[in-house]
């Protein structure tokens, strides 16, 4: 009888374990920003190890990562990412991972084309608004399949899991969505005052559109631009007013408060919140106490 080669046996065995390991153990990925985090919680349910960088009371457009946040994004099997800048001072850390054979999903990429090519996307060459996760019709159509696919790929076998979870999930995103039509669909063409524009593909999905006293951090209005704005709330050109806990929001508080404007204040990052539906509900409950339809 032919004796098989030990060398061969060992590479045997070797690529054996790697197959059951590969089924068996959970990835390890990590999100930037807690929309994400939440996400990917309902889409692996349990089956893989989602944690989250940076914490949701903090504003990922001005976040520096420290060693630890380093030594955590380096040792991820996986990192999901928004991309369009959101996370700017990590992006260089981010790309030279990429590149250095690390796993890095950026959001943006399910969604690039069509917002560049939208005709009322407000995006240019040069920037395109990075708060992609509170569009409905961005999630349910690109974000969660482009995620589910994904993961998918990397994770054949759990692959029947992933998308039965992301059903469930655009699912019940799309009831939601369908019943808040109802309420504001009758203020398409309105107007909402944002201190920043997290919420505007949230509000472009009713047709409510969306004026932002500053784009980025360090560009909030002038005195004269805040006069103007004043004047244009005091006309009623504004159905209402929100903050943001994780902005500045000295500007959008002097507004209310020389004008009375029904306003509140948003989060669009999901400060305590359990999942993603839930973030989504918390907001969307401060927008409907504030929001009359006339």
């Amino acid at each position: 009888m032919k004796r098989r080669c030990p060398l061969m046996k060992f590479i045997s065995i070797v690529f054996m374990i790697i197959f059951i390991t590969s089924s068996i153990f959970p990835l390890n990925i990590i999100t930037t920003v807690n929309p994400y985090y939440l996400l990917l919680k309902e889409i692996t349910a349990g089956a893989d190890n989602v944690s989250l960088l940076i914490e949701p009371g903090q504003n990922p457009h001005v976040y520096s990562p420290n060693v630890e946040d380093i030594r955590k994004l380096s040792s991820a099997d996986l990192i999901i990412a928004n991309g369009f800048d959101l996370e700017s001072f990590l992006i260089e850390k981010l790309n030279w991972l990429e590149h250095s054979g690390k796993r890095v999903i950026f959001v943006s990429t399910y969604i690039d084309e069509v917002l560049r090519s939208s005709s009322d996307s407000k995006s240019n060459e040069d920037h395109i608004n990075p708060h992609i996760w509170l569009g409905f019709s961005l999630l349910t159509e690109y974000i969660i399949p482009g995620l589910t696919n994904d993961l998918s790929k990397i994770e054949p076998s759990k692959a029947g899991l992933y998308s039965e979870n992301a059903q469930k999930l655009i699912n019940n995103l799309r009831d939601m969505h369908r019943d808040l039509s109802e309420y504001l669909l009758p203020l398409s063409g309105k107007k909402v005052l944002m201190s920043h524009p997290s919420f505007y593909y949230f509000f472009r999905d009713f047709g409510i559109d969306t004026v932002s006293l500053f784009e980025g951090h360090g560009d909030e209005p002038t005195i004269s631009e805040l006069k103007d704005i004043i004047k244009a709330a005091k006309s009623g050109e504004f159905i209402a007013a929100f903050g943001e806990y994780q902005q500045n929001n000295k500007s959008i508080e002097i507004v209310i408060k020389e004008t009375g404007i029904d306003n509140s204040e948003l989060d669009p990052l999901g400060i305590g919140r359990k999942d993603f539906e839930d973030f989504l509900k918390w907001n969307i409950n401060r927008i409907t106490e504030v929001i009359n339809v006339h």
